[in-house]
């Protein structure tokens, strides 16, 4: 395979990343962000279940033509997560595709155990496995991390092949359904940028430019579901199907795992992943430059790979396919919202956010929002250092703050949050799993559970009172008839709201948590 060296067409990289098409009439689609999270990805397990489960009883209640619930449309078009929501991305993107019991406080235990998110995360992922050494039983064995790594290849690999009770079609998943895990890349990739050349004495003629290395990597698939079809995907994107039929840029499941491992590879305590993918992804990387007052649209930049300098790096010619070693997807981007606020919107445009225009929105859950402490100055000695220095930089890349003030502007109807809430208490304080910089979690079971069925509890809540537009919203126009209205309407202050996703038939049950 030959390598293409010159950056893509302006109008390619328009027709890629700015280029988002019409929102459908009465459909609102969303972009899923599902944050780091070490142990307390049970959280958000609990938060993919019920939306799954909820998701499910409202469409085929509407596909059913039950003239009782709402006929508006919801459609999930990407799934973004790191580290442990990383996990929890690949988990759904696998999921998706089966029908599979879901998880409530008073589902017996061999039930739950066919849960996918369930087994993961509550009976899976035990200490007692982590702090196993038969990674270290052949001879030539080094250490390569704190705990042990192959309790999450076990996991990895029984997910993999999940295949639930029954293959199941699902309406609301867009064709094909676009998931991007971060990764922390620990090779990097130089890009160079060229500022003018220079004529020195003796005609001697050089280019001044500007290298650097990008370690804050990502990589992006396209999930094809039984029964759909990608003729053309993305350049820069892998494929991964369920059927015989061989897909375009296809990549089976077992090399997937592999990637879904690396976003949650924290680094030191778990090991890092070597990856395989085509250099040739790097081509498709942008930035969007802002216009001025002459030209005031944005324009499109593709950032250049340094190929001479990866090419002394391979020694030798420049390889079709980059092996990289890669860790947590947290430690260099923790909260990946402007990879799927693009994905809906374009590198240069804006979802809209008022009430009464919406129709795309990013919907983050994030287990830990809340309030934040300072650590206390360290002394100068290297022991005290370390633990400053490693929460210093898992602080600074949990978010941006305009996204954070745009998630709690009331407002603003592009941008939800689900974090955890338990009686009074918010983010890290309502959690069991948060202790020891949440991997206390991996100690107890029972830990885990609790913060599951939290995640459901939550997500419940949030779907009825919190994820809504206006009723007057036009995503509603004429889907409302003969629905009774205040079995959904949420009220408060400023006027009434339905919900974008409405809790229809088992998903109406009050969902309840362990002690």
């Amino acid at each position: 395979m030959s390598l293409t060296l010159e950056p893509p067409s302006h109008e390619r990289l328009t027709a890629l990343f700015d280029t988002p098409g019409p929102v459908p009439a009465n459909t609102f689609e969303i972009a899923l962000v599902l944050g780091g999270t070490v142990s307390s990805g049970a959280y958000t397990a609990g938060v993919m279940d019920f939306l799954i489960e909820a998701l499910d009883a409202w469409t085929e209640a509407r596909d059913g033509n039950d003239p009782t619930v709402p006929r508006h449309k919801s459609v999930i078009r990407v799934i973004a997560g790191t580290s442990g929501g990383g996990v929890n991305a690949a988990t759904a993107a696998r999921a998706l595709a089966f029908e599979f019991p879901h998880v409530s406080r008073a589902t017996p235990a061999d039930m739950a155990a066919g849960n996918p998110f369930y087994d993961t995360w509550v009976n899976g992922l035990r200490l007692s496995e982590l702090l196993a050494t038969d990674d270290l039983d052949a001879p030539e064995s080094a250490p390569v991390s704190l705990l042990n790594g192959k309790a999450i290849d076990r996991a990895a690999s029984k997910l993999f092949v999940f295949a639930g009770t029954k293959p199941k079609a699902r309406s609301y998943l867009s064709d094909p359904l676009r998931l991007i895990l971060t990764l922390t890349n620990l090779n990097g990739i130089p890009y160079r940028i060229d500022f003018q050349t220079a004529q020195l004495a003796g005609a001697t003629t050089v280019n001044l430019h500007q290298s650097y290395v990008n370690h804050a990597d990502y990589v992006r698939f396209a999930v094809v579901y039984p029964g759909k079809d990608i003729a053309l995907p993305r350049p820069d994107e892998l494929v991964l199907g369920f059927g015989e039929a061989r897909l375009p840029q296809a990549i089976d499941w077992t090399s997937f795992g592999e990637f879904a491992c690396a976003t949650a590879a924290f680094p030191l305590g778990f090991p890092p992943r070597r990856l395989t993918r085509p250099l040739d992804h790097y081509r498709y990387r942008v930035v969007s430059v802002p216009g001025d007052s002459e030209h005031p649209a944005a324009e499109l930049l593709a950032l250049v790979p340094d190929w001479e300098a990866i090419q002394k790096w391979a020694s030798g010619g420049l390889p079709a396919d980059y092996q990289f070693l890669a860790v947590d997807g947290g430690a260099t981007d923790n909260e990946p919202i402007e990879l799927a606020r693009t994905a809906l919107s374009g590198v240069s445009g804006r979802n809209p956010r008022d009430g009464m225009e919406a129709n795309r929105g990013v919907m983050l859950i994030d287990p830990f929002a809340g309030a934040a402490t300072m650590a206390p100055p360290p002394s100068i000695t290297f022991p005290d250092l370390v633990q400053p220095l490693v929460g210093a930089v898992l602080q600074q890349t949990r978010y941006d703050t305009r996204d954070l003030l745009l998630a709690t502007e009331p407002e603003v109807y592009s941008r939800y949050m689900i974090s955890a809430m338990r009686d009074e208490l918010s983010g890290d304080l309502a959690l069991a799993t948060a202790g020891l910089s949440a991997f206390i979690g991996f100690a107890a079971d029972a830990f885990r559970r609790h913060d599951y069925l939290l995640g459901r509890k939550n997500c419940q809540d949030f779907l009825r009172d919190s994820f809504v537009l206006p009723e007057e919203s036009p995503v509603f126009k004429n889907c409302l008839d003969g629905v009774s209205l205040p079995e959904y309407r949420f009220t408060d202050a400023t006027g009434g709201y339905l919900p974008i996703i409405p809790l229809v038939g088992a998903a109406r049950i009050p969902e309840t948590l362990d002690p």
